[in-house]
């Protein structure tokens, strides 16, 4: 029996509500303001991990994270951009490098690089 897309997707979702973090993605929606206008996507599932040191690239050191979520939370933020936010126990982190990957064209899982 192949695999499909929505069967990853499906998996990733079981897995993350299993045993994830609950993260908020955040964009601002402006540049400025008082508060600064923002879309939240609260109670995302996540895998959330430290950096490995073969992953270490220009500009991002130890204290950067890795965030593995699925799209399924998020289709009012995709997609996701450096310059977004993850805000991971509290602490806002700036998303450096989203990475989508897509199985037979469907996007199936998001891996965050996030720093700060």
């Amino acid at each position: 029996m192949m695999t499909t897309p929505a069967d990853l997707i499906a998996d990733l979702d079981a897995a993350l509500a299993d045993a994830g973090t609950a993260v908020t993605i955040r964009r601002y929606t402006a540049p400025t303001g008082t508060p600064r206008p923002k879309t939240d996507i609260d109670n995302v599932p996540a895998a959330v991990r430290a950096v490995r040191a073969e992953e270490l690239v220009e500009g991002i050191d130890q204290t950067a994270s890795t965030i593995v979520v699925s799209p399924t939370a998020l289709a009012a933020l995709l997609p996701l951009k450096k310059g977004d936010k993850a805000v991971v126990d509290g602490r806002e982190r700036n998303i450096e490098l989203p990475k989508p990957i897509s199985v037979q064209g469907v996007l199936v899982r998001i891996e965050l690089l996030v720093s700060g």
